[in-house]
């Protein structure tokens, strides 16, 4: 485990040296957006009211209902990981600090679990739902509030988050189209 702190921390460390003002601005965008899954859940909404869309909405949100259950109430509280920035007190954040456990990282989760959602049922919006995705994560780093284990292993978690809502609602899309084209033939 002290391989890969010590790796987690050369990284957070090299990242303090690319900090400048614009940066800091377009990385706080980032995590902000991503600060209790607001943009996704309102990506999920937009989809909802948007027939042809509709799927991918649903599925985006399930899939962060899958996140606050599975990785925000079990998968934080089994590790207990602190956060670098209280074991690097040295580090100014910028950005606000959470006071929740660090691993895995519930914005960069919450952020792949949507987006992997949306790319199940739209390529185009779910590429772009991936690009914001990984800019969230990449706050995280960048501002010193998660270790770079605890974004990677938030993204592979979400992307499964993701693809298991997908599959529900399209199972639940089957069936629906099953029992109607039943109802239909009697």
């Amino acid at each position: 485990m002290d391989i890969i702190n010590n790796i987690d921390f050369a990284i957070l460390d090299a990242l303090q040296n690319i900090h400048f003002a614009l940066l800091n601005y377009i990385m706080a965008f980032f995590t902000y957006i991503g600060e209790g899954g607001a943009v996704w859940i309102a990506a999920a909404l937009i989809l909802m009211f948007i027939r042809s869309k509709r799927p991918a909405g649903f599925a985006a949100a399930l899939s962060l209902i899958f996140e606050l259950i599975f990785n925000e109430n079990i998968l934080k509280h089994i590790f207990h990981r602190t956060r670098p920035f209280l074991i690097n007190t040295s580090i100014d954040t910028i950005v606000h600090r959470p006071s929740s456990y660090s691993f895995p990282s519930g914005h960069t989760c919450s952020a792949f679990a949507a987006a992997t959602a949306i790319f199940c049922f739209d390529k185009r919006l779910g590429t772009i739902a991936y690009i914001v995705a990984a800019l969230i994560g990449f706050s995280r780093n960048y501002f010193y509030i998660h270790y770079p284990t605890d974004v990677l292993c938030g993204a592979l978690f979400g992307v499964l988050l993701g693809l298991a809502a997908a599959a529900l609602i399209k199972a639940f899309i089957r069936r629906r189209q099953t029992s109607s084209s039943t109802d239909r033939g009697q």
